[in-house]
């Protein structure tokens, strides 16, 4: 039995409280930042005005950024300038889309709430920005092109797949930021799935599409057919092996900052290497039991 396990619930509390108090102190002391170093830190990354960039993002206090959320979303705005792009995802459910579209009643692109942080909320709300009527990968977008960005999305049954702001990060030569998370939230990933999904042995999506009420910017009720990702592909996912394999390419780029870290990587690298790895018969699924995939038949858009 642990000295924890014996203090009595109450007395945890307290310890709980002053612990997460001296930590909040010594981040306060020692490990506080402000905007301009934040930029500057994208800057040293390799951002640059006039980028196209998808962040994933974790806002705390204990990370060490002295400011509110819109002012870390300022300073990312700013990153890629008033000729760039800063685009979020903001997926509605914390679940998977199977089971999110298997119980969903209607998507209003309008009201329905990002459920990947506040950041990406108070993004949603922010003027200017824009959002794609995908029902399960709605896209956020700030900048110039947010209306191509964000185009057609709800045409896309493949949500990630051909036509999607998925692929338009792609021809744009994006960027992907993680800014305190882990590669792991590379919402991308299921682009990269999609181009390798005709050479796996299972099914990527559900045999058929989910039929899903959707509301527009305008409030016009419409259906809109769109695929969600199946169980079994779920199950096999081995997102660790992508990882593993550009951080080998040394193509993730990590810079620390206060009690956190900012991660880059190149879209099109991602693509490259997964290509490059279908061509050896690599793959980020276990796929073990299972007949061994066929020749590469993965395709990507290149230009814009």
């Amino acid at each position: 039995m642990s000295i924890l396990s014996r203090i009595p619930k109450k007395y945890k509390s307290w310890l709980k409280a002053r612990v997460f108090e001296v930590r909040r102190t010594v981040v306060r002391l020692l490990m506080a930042y402000d905007g301009p170093k934040l930029l500057a830190c994208l800057r040293s990354l390799g951002v640059e005005p006039g980028d196209t960039v998808l962040l994933h993002s974790s806002f705390e206090e204990h990370h060490g950024f002295q400011g509110s959320i819109q002012e870390v979303t300022d300073v990312f705005i700013e990153a890629v300038g008033p000729g760039g792009h800063l685009l979020m995802v903001s997926l509605p459910y914390r679940s998977s889309s199977f089971l999110y579209l298997s119980k969903l009643r209607r998507f209003d692109v309008r009201k329905t709430p990002s459920m990947m942080g506040m950041l990406s909320e108070l993004f949603r709300r922010r003027p200017g920005v824009l959002r794609s009527l995908s029902p399960s990968h709605p896209m956020l977008v700030h900048g110039p092109r947010a209306a191509w960005f964000v185009a057609d999305h709800e045409t896309c049954r493949y949500p990630c797949g051909p036509g999607s702001p998925f692929e338009k990060l792609v021809t744009s030569d994006a960027k992907a930021l993680f800014y305190n998370t882990s590669f792991g939230t590379y919402t991308f990933f299921h682009y990269l799935e999609h181009l390798v999904s005709s050479e796996m042995p299972f099914p990527l999506y559900t045999e058929q599409p989910f039929q899903v009420q959707v509301v527009d910017h305008d409030g016009v009720l419409s259906t809109v057919p769109t695929y969600a990702f199946a169980a079994d592909a779920m199950r096999r996912r081995r997102f660790e092996i992508l990882e593993d394999e550009l951080r080998k390419r040394n193509a993730i780029k990590e810079l620390r900052i206060g009690n956190g870290s900012v991660q880059m990587v190149r879209i099109r690298e991602t693509v490259e290497c997964v290509l490059d790895m279908s061509r050896r018969g690599v793959y980020f699924y276990d796929l073990a039991g299972l007949p061994q995939p066929p020749t590469s038949r993965a395709r990507v858009a290149t230009s814009a």
